[in-house]
């Protein structure tokens, strides 16, 4: 028995220092600087509450794919603006991943304060959750219904997510089709005091693309269940009802056309 335990103990040393080794490359981000914890913190403060309740999703008169149907939601909160270039650059940097549209970085619209894209749906998604994980906090990508109840400022009757609900004024800037060329919050937000939902970049959801029901629904959730391999992608800069607009939806692993995203947090409560 002694010979038998002389053999033991030397095996589970052994097995602890593989387990340390392995435990360690599971975690493997750098730790922020300063200047990225001032970063993750302002990330942070930019949540808006939204209170949660009852409105009519979709809009009969603008597409047979928009079916007017009744949504309850739970209050959660939203970023104010879409996740931008800085933002996400901490994430890759503290992950060692290759920096977002490397090669285009010496172009204005690619930098800074400006919103991140060309990152597929997967990419989109991690950032959240792993901003979630910096922050002690549920977030994630927006459902469709989160993201349309909080473009419309908790449900009104209107077009566009922007001050009056039109486009007018500075939005006409924005000419017919998407121009992505100002920093983000460059144009005044919409009553909730989210800026770009209208006019910014169109943005990923956490949602498959799935036909509109006409049950009552609480807190719709379409992560697992779709009809078609495609997720969907809200915010589209149209004359018309951009708020409801579901035709820009794309594969998750596209990563060219554009698109952008915002986080939202899962949490009843606003954030302290």
């Amino acid at each position: 028995m002694k010979n038998l335990m002389s053999l033991i103990d030397p095996i589970r040393k052994i097995s602890s220092v593989l387990f340390i080794s392995f435990a360690l490359s599971c975690n493997s981000q750098q730790q922020p600087t300063k200047e990225q914890k001032q970063i993750l913190e302002t990330a942070k403060t930019n949540f808006v509450f939204v209170e949660g309740g009852t409105f009519i999703m979709g809009n009969n008169n603008y597409h047979y794919t928009t079916l007017e149907h009744q949504v309850t939601l739970d209050s959660y909160s939203i970023s104010k603006y879409e996740t931008t270039f800085k933002e996400f650059d901490v994430y890759s940097k503290l992950n060692n991943k290759e920096k977002l549209a490397f090669e285009y970085r010496d172009v204005k619209e690619f930098s800074g304060n400006y919103g991140a894209k060309w990152m597929n749906w997967y990419e989109a998604q991690s950032y959240c959750q792993w901003l979630g994980e910096q922050l002690n906090l549920p977030i994630d990508l927006p459902t469709e219904a989160q993201w349309e109840y909080a473009a419309r400022s908790r449900g009104l009757d209107v077009e566009h997510a922007t001050d009056s609900g039109k486009i007018e004024g500075s939005f006409t800037e924005k000419r017919n089709y998407p121009v992505y060329d100002t920093i983000v919050g460059a144009y005044p937000p919409n009553p909730l005091g989210l800026y770009d939902m209208s006019g910014g970049r169109p943005e990923w959801t956490n949602d498959w693309l799935v036909g509109y029901s006409k049950d009552t629904l609480v807190n719709p959730r379409y992560d697992t269940i779709h009809n078609y391999e495609e997720k969907m992608v809200r915010g589209w800069h149209n004359l018309r009802y951009s708020v409801y607009s579901r035709g820009g939806s794309r594969e998750p692993d596209n990563d060219g056309s554009g698109v952008g995203f915002r986080c939202a947090c899962n949490q009843k409560t606003p954030i302290e």
